[in-house]
């Protein structure tokens, strides 16, 4: 007998119908039930992964922040030191220029000292001349050989 013509006995026909059909689905009922559980279950496991995510997202932002303010502070102070840096160069230049000139100051003296120590050598020894022709002068005019 054919599945509808079960159906259609009237009150007799519900009651074989309902349980026709609860034998008919009951097995799609359970792998319906166990599947809906399944796909819960996951779908509750990746709501908890979202949530910790989100949580960790959420720190990294507040990281990624405190990291960038500590970049700008960085390079404020890097701006102060390059300044202070440049400042000090060109101070070094400033001085290297001044030595320089204290020391062609200084070799144009120590070539005009060499000059006059060469000078006064002369001048001594024509005063070393001097004094042995004075000597000997002074021997002949009081009368010692």
């Amino acid at each position: 007998m054919p599945f509808r013509a079960i159906l259609s006995f009237g009150a007799l026909g519900n009651v074989i119908g309902k349980q026709a059909m609860r034998l008919l689905f009951s097995g799609r009922y359970a792998k319906l039930e166990t599947m809906n559980r399944i796909l819960t279950d996951a779908a509750r496991k990746r709501t908890e992964r979202i949530e910790e995510l989100e949580a960790q997202v959420g720190h990294l932002k507040q990281e990624l922040e405190t990291a960038r303010k500590r970049a700008r502070e960085f390079e404020a102070e890097l701006a102060v030191l390059r300044e202070a840096a440049t400042r000090r160069a060109d101070l070094l230049n400033e001085k290297n220029k001044e030595l320089a000139v204290v020391r062609e100051a200084a070799t144009q003296r120590a070539d005009l000292l060499n000059e006059k120590d060469k000078e006064l050598a002369v001048v001594r020894e024509a005063a070393t001349e001097y004094v042995l022709r004075i000597r000997e002068l002074e021997r002949t005019l009081s009368g010692r050989p």
